[in-house]
Order: structure tokens, then sequence, then C-alpha cells
């Protein structure tokens, strides 16, 4: 008798700690930075960074900017996956950035994904 009352005891403990996590999920952890802040050049004050990203053809947070323009612009003829044409303006965007003079300094993981990557090395 004695150790059903400590395990009904035990499982409210268990229920109340985590009736918050079964009504709302769990808490997101904070954003990190925008990907502007890992590009960095000597002398550049974050407004020249954020326009350096817009002329190629990024957006203030630096990341490409996925208009209908600049997909068609990248994309191959005869081309139907529209993820191949992101993944080549993401490239230019990184590849405009690094021929502007910036350094990434973000992470790089050593997976094929980041090693394709401009800033990471890639082609």
């Amino acid at each position: 008798m004695r150790r059903a009352i400590v395990l009904v005891g035990l499982f409210a403990a268990l229920v109340g700690c985590s009736y918050p996590i079964i009504l709302v999920g769990p808490r997101p952890s904070e954003p990190g930075p925008p990907e502007i802040e890992y590009w960095i050049k000597p002398n550049t004050t974050a407004e020249q960074r954020v326009q350096d990203s817009i002329d190629c053809k990024g957006n203030v947070v630096g990341l490409p900017v996925e208009s209908q323009a600049n997909l068609e612009a990248v994309m191959l003829l005869g081309e139907e996956d529209i993820k191949l044409a992101r993944r080549r303006l993401f490239n230019n965007w990184q590849r405009c950035m690094l021929g502007k003079g910036y350094q990434y300094i973000g992470e790089c993981y050593p997976n094929e994904i980041s090693r394709s990557r401009p800033a990471c090395g890639g082609p």
C-alpha cells in the first residue's frame, strides 16, 4: 500500500512538471544572429555590409532574395527543380560577397553540403 502511494505521488509530480510542455510544447530556442553577421570585412560598417548584400541580390539579413526574377535568372534551360536554382542563387550570393572582399566566419561543417558552399571553400 505504501509503495502504491509513493508511485501515485511520483506520477503526480511528473505529470505536474510536464503539464506546461503538454499544453504549449517545448520552449523554442533563441534565434541566432542574422546570416549577415557572419560576413566580415575590415573597415566596413553594418550599413555598407547590408548594401553589399543587396547589391549581390540579397536582403538585409544576408540571404539571397528568392524572387521569381532572381530564380528564373539562375534556372537552366529545361530545369524544373526549384531546389537546384535556390542552391545556385545562394552560392552566387556567397561568391558575390566573397568577391567584394568579405570573409565568412560562420560554421562550416564537415559534410558535403558545407564543402559545396563557396563560403566554406567550395567552388
